[in-house]
């Protein structure tokens, strides 16, 4: 779990708003609302956590972006489990609503540069 120094008031900024800028910072931001929904008694809502997932790819993701993104909810689920005691599934399935997208971009890139 990545920790976010509080200077500037960083974390303020994350959790009014602000994009996630590293895989850090959207495994901080994902991680507060997901605790903060559970502390209310509510259930995260994917339409938000995907919000904060487009935000953070960008209108032009590249492969390092959609490999800190996947990398993000795994550890992030795990972490919830872990400090929560919760399943979080929910980050499991965002970061499969995206196998088509990342999927297509591969293919892509495969037809640019040749296989590997």
């Amino acid at each position: 779990m990545p920790y976010i120094i509080d200077e500037n008031d960083r974390r303020q900024q994350l959790k009014t708003g602000s994009i996630a800028e590293n895989a850090g910072e959207l495994n901080f931001k994902i991680f507060s609302y997901v605790k903060d929904c559970l502390a209310r008694n509510l259930n995260p809502n994917s339409k938000i956590i995907k919000v904060y997932v487009d935000q953070f790819l960008g209108s032009t993701p590249n492969y390092q972006r959609y490999n800190d993104m996947t990398g993000c909810l795994i550890r992030c689920q795990k972490e919830i489990q872990r400090r929560l005691g919760q399943q979080a599934k929910i980050l499991f399935r965002i970061m499969e609503s995206y196998d088509f997208e990342i999927s297509e971009y591969e293919d892509k890139k495969i037809e640019e540069n040749g296989d590997v």
